[in-house]
């Protein structure tokens, strides 16, 4: 994530003082996404200020220095991407097992694997987990899979991941 970020002058609320959600453009990666914020005209009005670019005019050539202080990240499904971004990272180094500590659950895919339905639990938790969360919560999914995405793709990551 970059440190620098534009916004459109329509964006900016009323009073700059204020916490609001606001609508940003990441300076490096181009990336459009809504975030909590705080925004002043003076970095010292704010605890973590960033550069903050605030476009306007018809063609958004007129540009002034702001400042942004990012409080939370949230896209528009409401998904934190950071801590997404982090669970993913962290995940390269952890165990893959869940665990839910209950007898009922256990009963009921046990049930599913001894009847037939699916070859082991793990198979039945995957299936049951991922298709629920493909209808009651897609976005999630869906960036997770760019965020996966990302981390395979970027050898360098690997590489640094690999010597920690």
């Amino acid at each position: 994530m970059s440190n620098h970020y534009i916004t459109a002058d329509e964006h900016l609320p009323d009073d700059a003082h204020t916490e609001t959600t606001l609508q940003i453009t990441d300076a490096r990666t181009k990336r459009i996404f809504e975030a909590r914020v705080r925004v002043a005209r003076d970095p010292d009005e704010l605890t973590d200020p960033q550069p903050l670019t605030v476009v306007a005019g018809p063609h958004e050539s007129v540009s002034k220095e702001w400042y942004v202080e990012l409080l939370d990240e949230i896209d528009a499904a409401g998904i934190n991407e950071d801590l997404l971004r982090r669970l993913a990272t962290e995940q390269e180094t952890t165990s893959n097992i869940v665990n839910t500590r209950s007898d009922d659950l256990k009963v009921i895919l046990r049930y599913l694997v001894e009847s037939g339905e699916y070859n082991s639990t793990a198979d039945a938790v995957r299936e049951i987990a991922f298709e629920y969360l493909a209808a009651e919560r897609p976005a999630l999914l869906e960036r997770y899979e760019e965020i996966r995405t990302e981390f395979e793709a970027d050898p360098l990551r690997r590489a640094l991941a690999d010597q920690e």
